[in-house]
């Protein structure tokens, strides 16, 4: 009985782990342990006259044979390539589901296409939604009307204008009630006088979106993520096609 692609899909990260760790297994054992598949026999009979020597009689037994161990590979992962190229076997039938994003149906697609969407949804392009940048809400904004940024979806501010001022220091003669008094010094004072030294305009433009938009596009990646995700599990709920191909590798090879 055939099982469901999303089943296959499920034992697939399990058999894969196990797998590597059988081929781990097998290159310790072929590279490092040769005495695995070594053995020995030592006999040893004195002459007459002379005395016995048991230590030079020996016998070491082969533990396994090369030929066992791949049989052993062979039987414990063929049910792993039999999942991973089933999977792949039924994903080159055309397996196909209807992608809904918000609503809306934007056809059917393969899960090699939803798959490769899915990992380019997964990768730094959340990062980069993240990442927009916002017009400062502290301000207020309207589209332009400068002729530099015609067609161009650029924003400004009001205009503020002013004046530029500077301080002045001025020396002044303070009114002294005792002037008239010989040999009175007139008393002076220095005052500051804030003056205008031009005038000036101030206006902001910005090609940043607002918060809201922002969160908007945070609100669509969701949606999409979740439609993938939804359109994916219901083409893996389809039959599975059993693939053969692991097996005649491993008749082939071994």
């Amino acid at each position: 009985m055939n099982k469901k692609q999303s089943v296959l899909l499920g034992l697939r990260d399990k058999l894969e782990k196990s797998f590597q760790a059988m081929l781990d297994d097998m290159v310790t054992k072929f590279k490092n342990k040769q005495g695995l598949f070594m053995g020995e026999r030592k006999t040893y009979k004195a002459l007459d006259g002379f005395a016995d020597e048991p230590t030079k009689r020996s016998y070491t037994n082969v533990a396994s044979t090369v030929k066992e161990q791949l049989n052993w590979f062979k039987k414990h992962t063929a049910d792993y390539l039999k999942t991973t190229l089933s999977i792949e076997k039924t994903n080159a039938t055309g397996l196909k589901a209807e992608l809904i994003v918000d609503g809306k149906s934007w056809g059917e697609y393969s899960t090699l296409e939803l798959l490769r969407l899915k990992s380019i949804l997964d990768s730094k392009f959340r990062h980069m939604i993240d990442e927009l940048p916002i017009r400062q809400e502290s301000q207020i904004w309207k589209i332009t009307t400068d002729s530099t940024y015609t067609g161009r979806d650029v924003y400004e501010t009001p205009i503020d204008s002013g004046f530029s001022k500077t301080t002045l220091k001025e020396t002044i003669i303070v009114h002294d009630p005792h002037a008239d008094k010989p040999g009175r010094q007139p008393v002076s004072a220095n005052i500051d006088k804030q003056v205008n030294v031009g005038e000036y305009t101030i206006q902001n433009f910005s090609g940043a979106i607002t918060n809201l938009e922002r969160a908007t596009f945070k609100v669509k990646y969701n949606e999409l993520y979740t439609a993938v995700i939804e359109a994916l599990e219901k083409a893996n709920n389809a039959e599975s096609v059993e693939s053969d191909l692991g097996d005649k590798m491993l008749d082939y090879m071994f």
